[in-house]
């Protein structure tokens, strides 16, 4: 767990994008956007939220680092499916202010890997 509250914040965000945790429903812009490497844009917080709870099912996530300063997180790490399948990802969170108090544009990427 990361030491710094915005940082251990960052992480839960990232993980419940993956299907862990819940995102709080305030923490979200209204107008916020989630872009991802293998779908459409999703634009608001309840289409976010919704997505969050459509997330496939993982094995394993390990998060190798997390890094917060000013308006910007990033959560990167590996994730394993129920199939085996590895992937690399990485999570960039941006905030509507320094504070980090509201998402204001996620963009995460995804990258198949070997398993190992």
């Amino acid at each position: 767990m990361p030491d710094r509250p915005v940082e251990a914040r960052a992480e839960g965000i990232a993980l419940a994008l993956m299907g862990i945790g819940a995102i709080q429903a305030e923490w979200i812009a209204p107008d916020a956007t989630w872009q991802r490497s293998d779908a459409p844009v999703i634009i608001g917080r309840a289409a976010i939220l919704d997505a969050t709870t459509t997330a496939p099912v993982l094995h394993k996530i390990t998060v190798e680092q997390v890094t917060a300063q000013g308006k910007a997180a990033t959560v990167s790490g590996r994730s394993i499916d129920t199939d085996g399948r590895a992937r690399l990802y990485c999570h960039v969170i941006r905030y509507t202010s320094s504070n980090a108090q509201q998402i204001a544009q996620i963009v995460s990427f995804e990258h198949n890997v070997k398993a190992g």
